[in-house]
Order: C-alpha cells, then structure tokens, then sequence
C-alpha cells in the first residue's frame, strides 16, 4: 500500500514537472494559442512550421489531460 502512495506521488510530481517545463519553453505560443487557436496564424506568427506548432499544442494538451486526471485520482 506504501509503494502505490509512493508511485503515485512520483508520477504527479513528473507530470506536474514536465507541465511547468514545457509551459516555461513555449509561454507565448501556449498563450497565443488559448487566445486564437488556430495551427496556421500560430505557425506565421511565430515564424516555425504547422508541425511544429502541432507538436507543441499536442504535447500542451496532454499535459492539462495529465494534470485533470490526477486531480480526479485525489479526489477519489
């Protein structure tokens, strides 16, 4: 039972780690995106490619669904 605490804790803190990281390297186009969501304008904008800014939103998208599912696994 201490171990599964312990796991537990661990991958919080690794996916509350990775969020704070990825949100500190790409603040702006993460911002960019909430206010117009839209892959082509970014990637203009920003002056990098649709893939790129494909990457960096799915990478942000993973992370609030990481970070929703934990915060349902506290509540339980």
């Amino acid at each position: 039972m201490r171990a599964k605490i312990s796991i537990k804790k661990y991958i919080n803190a690794f996916f509350v780690i990775k969020r704070a990281a990825h949100l500190a390297k790409y603040d702006k186009l993460i911002n960019s995106y909430i206010t117009e969501p839209l892959l082509f304008n970014l990637a203009k904008k920003h002056n990098i490619s649709v893939l790129q800014v494909h990457d960096i939103v799915r990478e942000y998208k993973l992370n609030e669904l990481n970070r929703n599912v934990i915060k349902l696994l506290k509540e339980t």
